[in-house]
Parts: C-alpha cells; sequence; structure tokens
C-alpha cells in the first residue's frame, strides 16, 4: 500500500494553511469513519485481495480420483510500482521539509518498458472435424499435434503500466475550497494510490466516495474501470470507460482497457477497433498491436494476423512469443515455408522451445516432408523426453507413417508419465482401432472420457467403434449426448443423421440433416446424404436439388455427379445422364458404376464400339463383374 496516507495528505494541507481547523475536523472525522468501517467489514469477511491486475485463470476444479491436468502457462507477473519515497509525519517535520517530500513523492513514475508475453501451451485443437460420410470413416488423426492458444493463457495485464494522471492542484485563490470538493480530490488521490500499489479492493470506496461527490470527474471513471477490469467484471470495467470516452475521446488508456474487456468477452470484432483506435494516436503502443494480431487471430483473419504480429516484432525483435504467434498464423494461412521458416528462427534463439518444435513438425508434415518430421521428433525427444506432448507427437507421426505399434508404444511411454492425460487414452485407442482391437480401443476411449467428459476426439472415435461393434444404438446414444450439451455440434447432428440413416429411419435422418445444413450451409456431405434418402424413396426432384447443391459446394464430389446421373437415367434423360457420368469419370477415372452406366447408354444408342471400350475398362478394374457382361465383351 501506497505511504501517502490520506489522513497524512489532510494534515500536511491544515499545516499549509489550504484548509480551515473546521474544514479539517469534517474531513478527518469522515476519513477516520471510512476507514475504520472498512477494516471492520474486511475483519468480518475479507475478500479476496486480488495482487495483480489480471489474474490467470484458474482450472475448473475436478474430481480428485480424476485430476484436471495442470496448465502449462506460467504467467509473467509485471513488477508493481513501489513509492519512491515517503512523507514524515507532520509533528516530527517543518513545513518546508513536508512539501519537499510531497514534490519527491508526485515523481512521475511509468513501467512502460515492461514487456508483454504470450505463453503458448499444447492443447487439443479440435478445429473443425470433417464429418463422416456414406460408406466412409473419417477418424480424429490425433490430437497432439492440432494446438491452439486459448484465452486463458494471455499473458495478463499490468494497470500500472502507464504513468498515473495526478490530479491537478488549484491555486490557492481567495476563497477556501470547498470541503467536499477537497473530499473527493483527497478519495481520488487514495484511490489511485491504492490501485497502483495494487490494492483494487481498497481503492474501491474511495473511488465510489469521489464519484459521489465529484461524478463528472473524468479520471476517477477511469480507474473506477481498471478495478472493474482487475475483477474481471468486464461489462462494468465496459461502462465506465464508456463514460470516460463520451468527455474524452482521446483517451488511450480507456480505448486500451476497454479492447483488453471486450476481447476477455470474446467480442473480438468491437475490440478490434478499440484497439486499430489506439494504434492510430500511437502506431508504436506495442500492446495495441499485439493485441490487434490476437483479435484477427481468433476470427481467422489470419493473413492481416500475421502483418500485425510482424509489426509487432519490429518494435521488440527479441521477443520470441510475437515470431511464434507469427509462424502460427503462416502456418494456419497454409503459408507453410514462411511458418517453417518462423518457427526454425524461434528455434535460432531457443532451441528449446517446445512449441516452435511441435509446429515445425507439423508444417513438415503439411509440406510431406514426412522423414524430416520424424527426424525433428527425435531430436525433440532428446531436448525434453519427459514431456508427454513429446511423445504424443511421436505417435502421431508413427500412425501417419503406418507404424501402429510403434506408436502404440509410444503412447505407453507418454502413460507412464501422465496416466491421467486424456489425450494418450485418445490417441492409444486410436492405435488399437486400427489394429482392428475395438474392444481395447473402447475401453481407452472411456477413459479418455472418465477424465474429460468433453474430449471431442474421444467421443467421435469411441463412437466408431460403437459402429464396428454393431452396438449401433449406444453410439446414437452418444451423439445424443453431444447434441444436449451442444446443440450447435455440428458433427454429432450428422452421425446422428447417418446412424439413423442406415437404420432406414428416414424421416429422423433427414431431420438430422436439415439440421446439419441449418447450422452449415456449405455442408455438401449433409445435402449428399439427403439426396440418397430422396432418391430412396423415389423423391427425384427433391434428390436432384440435393445432389446439385452438394456438387455446387464441391464440385470435385464424383459421388453427387454419379448419383444425378443414374436419378437422370431412371427418368430416361440420357444426354444429362451421360454428362453427369463422363464428369464422375474426369473426377475419378475408376468408377465402375459410372462406366458401365456410360456404357448401358452408348449401347441403347447403338454405339456399339464405344459401349464395348466403356464395359471392358470396368471388367479390368472389377474381375468379378466380368461374368456378368461377358456377352457384352464378346462382341
Amino acid at each position: 500500500m501506497s505511504d501517502e496516507d490520506p489522513i497524512k495528505i489532510l494534515q500536511v494541507r491544515f499545516a499549509k494553511g489550504e484548509i480551515s481547523a473546521e474544514q479539517y475536523e469534517q474531513m478527518l472525522s469522515f476519513l477516520i469513519r471510512d476507514v475504520s468501517s472498512f477494516k471492520q467489514t474486511e475483519t468480518k469477511e475479507k475478500p479476496d485481495v486480488i495482487e495483480n491486475p489480471v489474474e490467470q485463470e484458474t482450472p475448473p476444479a475436478v474430481e480428485p480420483e480424476k485430476p484436471e491436468l495442470a496448465d502449462d502457462v506460467e504467467a509473467e507477473e509485471i513488477a508493481v510500482i513501489e513509492p519512491l519515497s515517503t512523507l514524515t509525519e507532520p509533528e516530527r517535520t517543518t513545513v518546508k521539509e513536508i512539501a519537499t517530500a510531497i514534490a519527491n513523492a508526485e515523481e512521475p513514475v511509468s513501467s512502460d518498458t515492461e514487456s508483454l508475453a504470450i505463453e503458448v501451451t499444447e492443447e487439443t485443437d479440435t478445429g473443425e472435424s470433417e464429418e463422416v460420410p456414406a460408406g466412409e470413416e473419417d477418424f480424429a488423426a490425433g490430437t497432439v499435434l492440432d494446438t491452439s492458444i486459448s484465452d486463458e493463457q494471455i499473458e495478463a495485464i499490468e494497470i500500472s503500466e502507464e504513468i498515473p494522471e495526478d490530479v491537478t492542484e488549484k491555486k490557492e485563490s481567495a476563497e477556501r475550497f470547498l470541503s467536499q470538493e477537497d473530499l473527493g480530490n483527497v478519495c481520488y488521490v487514495t484511490a489511485v494510490n491504492l490501485v497502483q500499489a495494487g490494492e483494487f479492493e481498497k481503492a474501491y470506496p474511495f473511488i465510489e466516495k469521489s464519484l459521489t461527490i465529484q461524478p463528472e470527474l473524468t479520471l476517477s471513471w477511469l480507474y473506477k474501470g481498471f478495478i472493474h477490469h482487475n475483477r474481471k467484471e468486464y461489462e462494468e470495467a465496459i461502462t465506465c470507460f464508456d463514460k470516460v470516452l463520451a468527455k474524452d475521446p482521446f483517451q488511450i488508456r480507456a480505448w486500451l482497457f476497454k479492447g483488453y474487456s471486450l476481447f476477455h468477452l470474446h467480442q473480438d470484432d468491437k475490440a478490434l477497433e478499440c484497439f486499430d483506435r489506439v494504434i492510430k494516436e500511437d502506431r508504436k503502443q506495442l500492446r495495441a498491436i499485439v493485441y490487434k494480431g490476437y483479435c484477427l487471430k481468433n476470427l481467422k483473419r489470419y493473413k492481416e494476423a500475421g502483418n500485425a504480429f510482424d509489426n509487432a516484432i519490429q518494435l521488440s525483435p527479441k521477443d520470441l512469443n510475437l515470431r511464434l504467434n507469427r509462424g502460427i498464423c503462416l502456418f494456419e494461412d497454409k503459408q507453410f515455408y514462411e511458418a517453417l521458416n518462423a518457427f526454425d528462427k524461434v528455434l535460432e534463439l531457443d532451441k528449446r522451445n517446445l512449441s516452435a518444435w511441435l509446429y515445425k513438425i507439423r508444417s513438415l508434415i503439411r509440406m510431406d516432408r514426412i522423414q524430416e518430421a520424424f527426424q525433428s521428433s527425435g531430436k525433440l525427444l532428446e531436448i525434453q523426453p519427459r514431456e508427454v506432448s513429446v511423445w504424443l507427437a511421436r505417435a502421431d507421426l508413427l500412425l501417419k507413417m503406418k507404424k501402429v505399434e510403434e506408436a502404440l508404444d509410444a503412447t505407453k511411454k507418454s502413460l507412464l508419465l501422465d496416466k491421467w492425460n486424456p489425450d494418450t487414452w485418445s490417441l492409444r485407442g486410436l492405435c488399437f482401432y486400427k489394429l482392428g482391437k475395438f474392444n481395447e480401443a473402447l475401453q481407452c476411449y472411456d477413459n479418455a472420457l472418465k477424465i474429460n467428459p468433453k474430449h471431442l476426439d474421444a467421443m467421435k472415435n469411441r463412437a466408431m467403434c460403437l459402429h464396428k461393434l454393431k452396438r449401433h444404438s449406444d453410439a446414437l446414444e452418444y451423439y445424443e449426448h453431444a447434441i444436449a450439451g451442444n446443440p450447435h455440434n455440428t458433427e454429432a447432428w450428422f452421425n446422428r443423421g447417418l446412424i439413423l440413416h442406415k437404420a432406414k429411419n428416414y424421416d429422423e435422418a433427414l431431420h438430422s440433416y436439415d439440421k446439419v445444413i441449418e447450422l452449415d450451409k456449405f455442408h455438401a456431405k449433409a445435402y449428399f446424404n439427403k439426396g440418397l434418402i430422396h432418391r430412396q424413396l423415389e423423391q427425384y426432384f427433391e434428390a436432384l436439388q440435393a445432389f446439385s447443391q452438394a456438387t455446387s459446394i464441391d464440385p470435385s464430389f464424383a459421388s453427387a455427379w454419379y448419383h444425378m446421373g443414374l436419378i437422370y437415367t431412371d427418368l430416361v434423360r440420357h444426354k444429362e445422364a451421360l454428362q453427369c457420368y463422363d464428369k464422375t469419370l474426369k473426377l475419378n477415372p475408376k468408377h465402375v458404376g459410372a462406366l458401365l452406366n456410360k456404357g448401358v447408354i452408348l449401347e441403347d444408342a447403338g454405339l456399339k464400339k464405344e459401349a464395348f471400350m466403356c464395359f471392358q475398362k470396368a471388367a479390368n478394374l472389377d474381375t468379378k463383374i466380368a461374368a456378368s457382361i461377358k456377352g457384352r465383351l464378346a462382341h
């Protein structure tokens, strides 16, 4: 807490003759009563004192038998500003000495040089999982390398980062200060000192009293906003900052902290406007530039986000986290070569940077440089052999190399380090699934879900195991549960429709597919499966509409073109049918069904030679059908 006690300040002003004896007694009585009542309340029910402006959010509690994984984030604490000098008691010093002490204490202090650090952790990034089409099975290809930076991992913001704006004392005039106005100033100064000392809860009653006396004091609203921001009461903080900006549109700190508050409320578009306003006034405001990058990254505007981090790097070239985030944006923008260079630069500066290694491995995989990725994972194991995510990255890479047994062994080593890691159990289950050991895989997925009931990869792959074990009702139950927890879960709706589709419960299946399309109007597979049902029910008009939507979304969807051709064949519209079969064969020259149906139409049209070529290609691709078209081949 600051040494500038409000009672001492009052004594100094009385000694200097700034206030009368009556005013001194009134104000002293108020301060003693206010502080004593605050202390009494504190002894009865002491509130949690937040030592830093924004603490790292604590992870939710879990049951003792299934402890939550420790967060990788180690937030850097920015030093609290300590007062540069203290005032001696008026009884022991002269008025001149007191005035000198006051002047020394009011020297401005700034901690703008504190660097902003973003700690990146490796978490499961579910991303947008590819839905399961009819007749195909798509799996979550491991969770280790798909990482993202969550909001909780953003470095805390220090309120005392800039020079506090002191209350300018009015020059003494013929009239004395009004006691209420002077009391308001004392309360404001006290609140500012407490905020600067990190005593936010103790500052709150003083800032409230200041606003009661002087509701138009802009700076009081600013510091009240700081206190609400520190409490994570972001809506209230924004209200305070809006009051400041209504009177002073150029108050940079109000724009900056309003942006922080909006960012924490996940209102990235609005936060971006605030940070842009700050940057417009000060192009070298590092924090605003960095948070602009975070907002753009959250909005998946990766190219712009990368440019923002690049600008931040120009101001802080030694900040590895800025370089890492720039690399991640390049990676998400599919600029894998540039991303690889960015991660290599981070590793030049810090060869033990775990996130840079993992993203380097991901980049190499995307560039189909599997051997280099494998070598990089081996090097990473040498550097950090007891890091769980390293073994998971190794296992995931081995799965991609189809070395399933070795991948299974890697997951076992990961479990020896941490048996409560749900990602390890999920990836181990995928290894068993690849080996056809569905019961063992199911047990692994159950373990993952006991630790983290919301683990999407485990839920998805567990349902696939249930399909393999012919336990369709259990799989359906899982998707119903997922939908109940999140009605906007597109994947759960799609898989629910898939199970009902296979069970020939067409009405419910259509309802599920319609829900998928409602949530994602560009979901080509939902349109395709919907078309299959309508064709099965001989509802050709609706089927053609569905297949047309699928091909307009994804022109390379060969199966959709093929089924459109089948409908046109049933309707004896051979010209349109041939066009669809030709489209199918252009996309997939080995599509036996398209070859056979095209051959039949050509044969009926008297084009025997062209038909024969189609039948011959089909027979070469699938010897099982050679006997059934033997007569046509004899021609």
